[in-house]
């Protein structure tokens, strides 16, 4: 069934909302973004990958205008964790163009849920406790992994947003401003790389929904990291699992 194109304005509201949690909570968008775009305005996969990493792009380089301004961001680890993703965004890129559609839905579900249990199992603060700057010596041990886990956001466009949060507060001791400031910046040149490897690979995104799309998550990157200091942590983390719980079961029916 086609979407009448009446339709496509609601990416501007759900941009802002989207771009709003995205950079509150550290994570890229495109595990709420390409539920909507495949569930709410029946866009075909390979398209939605490309035109979830070209809204993101845009909404990452709000939130991470504005996180630079504060001088929150450590750029040295941002860079080095976006130097050791291009192979797995590259493999990802390729693979999605040999996949289902019913396995995108299947793989994304799952990603879904996965998400929301890394949520419930991770009880992160938005506290300053913790290092400013990591020495780069100890974040060596856990390159390899962000290189694997890179692959889904060249196939799904899902950002490593939800897995280095974890990692660089708890393993590596990073204060959680400063984590998600990182984490921001790091999707963001993930999303560029994403977008510019799948229209090298011949993809085309959805230029309509682009356009309504884009001035919304920048209108959310900005609103986000001012209120990410006063926002009840624990009401909108409870909200999000339970929007990734309902999405992921809702995917996977689709998908058989």
């Amino acid at each position: 069934m086609k979407i009448r194109m009446s339709s496509f304005w609601l990416a501007f509201p759900v941009g802002i909302l989207i771009a709003m949690v995205s950079s509150i909570v550290g994570i890229g968008g495109g595990i709420l973004w390409m539920p909507f775009l495949l569930l709410v305005l029946k866009i075909k996969p390979e398209v939605s990958v490309l035109t979830s990493l070209m809204i993101q792009t845009v909404g990452m380089g709000s939130g991470s205008l504005a996180y630079i301004r504060r001088c929150q961001v450590d750029f040295r680890l941002s860079g080095l964790m976006l130097v050791v993703t291009v192979p797995g965004i590259l493999a990802g890129s390729c693979v999605s163009r040999n996949i289902s559609p019913a396995d995108i839905e299947l793989i994304l579900g799952l990603l879904a849920m996965t998400t929301a249990f890394l949520f419930v199992s991770f009880n992160h603060k938005y506290d300053n406790s913790g290092l400013q700057r990591v020495e780069l010596g100890k974040v060596k041990a856990y390159m390899p992994l962000l290189s694997l886990l890179s692959v889904v956001s060249g196939l799904l466009s899902i950002s490593i947003g939800e897995w280095i949060i974890p990692l660089m507060h708890g393993k590596m001791n990073l204060r959680m401003s400063t984590a998600i400031a990182t984490s921001v910046t790091t999707i963001f040149g993930v999303c560029f790389l994403g977008s510019g490897i799948h229209f090298m690979l011949g993809n085309t995104p959805h230029w309509q929904i682009f356009a309504w799309a884009a001035p919304g998550v920048l209108i959310g990157g900005q609103i986000g990291p001012r209120i990410a200091k006063h926002i009840n942590e624990r009401m909108l983390k409870e909200i999000f699992i339970f929007l990734l719980t309902l999405v992921g079961i809702h995917l996977i029916y689709n998908a058989f």
